[in-house]
């Protein structure tokens, strides 16, 4: 018994930049899908790199989403043992709320989260 593909790690990690975007902009699948002439439940699949989404339905996407055609590339390591941490972040459950705070503050002060929590993320490494 044959199971599902395993989805590619580029379409997954296109999939996850969707997703974010799409969240940080604060639209619903559905709104994106009726967008770009898709159902809800195919964006559900491009983001979850479930299907491969066409060259042209990505400018659609970042077009929609007003974030440059690069966005939906950014971070992806082409190297063989790249680890895709945008993936990792956004599967995180609190991962939607968090982004959105962060964009929403102010320069300074998001620059200081990102700090304490690089500083955190190194004393908890060094402790585990």
């Amino acid at each position: 018994m044959a199971g599902s593909p395993i989805p590619h790690p580029v379409d997954t990690h296109v999939g996850a930049l969707i997703r974010a975007h799409r969240r940080a902009a604060g639209v619903s699948q559905e709104e994106l899908g009726k967008a770009i002439g898709l159902t809800f439940q195919q964006v559900q699949k491009y983001e979850t790199g479930e299907n491969r989404i066409s060259a042209s339905k990505l400018v659609e996407v970042a077009r929609t989403l007003n974030v440059p055609i690069s966005a939906l590339f950014d971070g992806l390591d082409t190297g063989p043992d790249g680890e895709n941490l945008i993936v990792r972040f956004t599967a995180l459950r609190d991962a939607s709320p968090f982004m959105q705070a962060a964009v929403e503050l102010p320069d300074a002060i998001r620059a200081e989260l990102f700090r304490l929590a690089t500083v955190y993320a190194a004393e908890d490494g060094a402790t585990s």
